[in-house]
């Protein structure tokens, strides 16, 4: 599937919000994905709800976790960003995996897409700085940096 047809997905997402289109567009990203519908959190556990782990493509070396969390609270460009984070950082060390794909949506179909990682020094593991690689998006905004790098991202890198 070519860059043009990822953007399309993305922006149909962008318009009408659902984590199966999610699961759509990471299956059109990676052959390797694999869906899954793991509940993570099902009640009001720090303001985030409907937890789900939608799926994971496995690489070489490591595995990429795509987790979709909705919260509580109408998501802007600032909200919580830190607590997401948290969160994040957390179910990577209980799931012992290296990096993660995070969605952060609301009801009015905002999300925050994260991608947090770990990197290793020796025996020390670190996490990626949580304001790298996070896009708020929302219908309200032109969202063309989220859509430049994630619908032309490469998801075959290990």
């Amino acid at each position: 599937m070519g860059n043009n047809e990822n953007r399309e997905i993305l922006k149909d997402i962008i318009e009408n919000f659902s984590t199966e289109k999610f699961v759509h567009f990471f299956r059109t990203k990676n052959r390797f994905f694999k869906p899954l519908n793991e509940i993570l959190i099902s009640d009001n556990k720090e303001n985030f709800s409907d937890g789900k782990k939608l799926g994971e493509i496995k690489f070489q070396d490591n595995d990429l976790i795509i987790c979709a969390f909705s919260v509580l609270k109408e998501l802007t460009e600032r909200t919580e960003k830190k607590k997401q984070y948290e969160l994040g950082k957390r179910i990577l060390k209980e799931t012992n995996t290296d990096a993660g794909i995070f969605i952060f949506y609301d009801r009015n179909g905002n999300f925050r897409f994260s991608l947090i990682y770990t990197e290793y020094f020796g025996t020390r593991r670190r996490f990626s700085f949580f304001k790298r690689f996070t896009y708020f998006v929302s219908q309200h905004l032109t969202n063309k940096t989220f859509l430049e790098q994630i619908g032309e991202g490469d998801f075959f890198v290990s």
